[in-house]
């Protein structure tokens, strides 16, 4: 075997691809697609729509070097034809023995798919986590999982989620949270092992501004944000937030939460699942052999 291979899992209707795209250029597929790509060109990709009717068109899941999950506008509760499908294909990517990883609605999806539970966010002044998940800390088996490797023990980091996992199945191990969520864990299921994060390691500032509007009229609904011009003024800040870049006073307001001076912007937990889970095992299972380099 000569390249790693990914597929990558899009948890959205067809609907919601398309209000991404029209509001951040491209559904979360084609991002993370954009991202390992970045990261090693020689990466190849396949991208599964699993809330999708129609048949998939991709290789055994068992063929695969690394089985990557998307976030989500669903609702893992809501017993709806699209997350019943999604939950069967978790659960054969479970049986493939596949290492596999999830990011917001994909870490969900897959505790839903192990046995355990996902329910609407019970943290009283909190409806939706958005758009920084705030001092999140390491457990202390997190401090020295290589899912975690090059984090500080305690981090702030961008978010975006209005539901939380309240019940762990069996084999999972939180790696991090803060006073309201779980923030990341480790499942061992099945033959695989899964490696997921509630929060977005993968956004940059200017893909969280998306994010939120493409959901400004549900943040306002709920609460998060008292009008779509509020949503807007946080969406400009958020595109002038990067590394290194100085706030403007008049965005300090976005960021009271967080420390900004400490602020991780690399999608290190996505990189640590490559160099630590997938290509180890895809060397024993496939004698893979090639090289990877990541740009950190």
């Amino acid at each position: 075997m000569e390249k790693l291979r990914i597929l990558i899992c899009d948890g959205n209707t067809e609907a919601d691809r398309a209000s991404f795209k029209k509001f951040l250029g491209c559904a979360p597929s084609k991002h993370f697609e954009r991202l390992l790509k970045h990261y090693n060109p020689q990466i190849q990709t396949d991208i599964a729509f699993p809330a999708d009717p129609d048949p998939l068109r991709i290789l055994p899941l068992g063929a695969y070097d690394g089985i990557l999950f998307t976030g989500s506008n669903s609702h893992i509760y809501e017993r709806e034809p699209g997350n019943l499908r999604q939950i069967e294909f978790a659960k054969a990517a479970f049986a493939s023995g596949t290492p596999m990883f999830g990011v917001c609605w994909g870490l969900q999806l897959a505790i839903v798919a192990a046995g355990g539970e996902v329910l609407p966010s019970r943290a009283a002044d909190c409806s939706c986590e958005t758009p920084f998940a705030s001092g999140v800390e390491l457990t202390q088996y997190g401090s020295y999982h290589p899912m975690h490797s090059s984090r500080t023990t305690g981090f702030d980091v961008f978010s975006f989620h209005s539901d939380e996992v309240t019940r762990l199945p069996v084999g999972a191990i939180v790696t991090a949270r803060n006073q309201r969520f779980i923030q990341a864990v480790e499942i061992k299921h099945g033959k695989s092992t899964f490696w997921g994060v509630q929060y977005h390691p993968e956004l940059s500032g200017l893909d969280q501004a998306g994010f939120l509007r493409e959901s400004a009229i549900s943040l306002v609904e709920d609460g998060s944000y008292k009008s779509l011009s509020h949503v807007e003024h946080a969406a400009q800040a958020m595109s002038r937030f990067e590394a290194g870049a100085e706030v403007a006073e008049e965005d300090l307001i976005h960021f009271e939460e967080i420390d900004m001076s400490s602020f991780e912007f690399r999608p290190l937990e996505i990189l640590n699942w490559l160099n630590y889970l997938v290509i180890p095992i895809a060397q024993k299972k496939f004698g893979w052999g090639g090289g990877w380099s990541q740009n950190q």
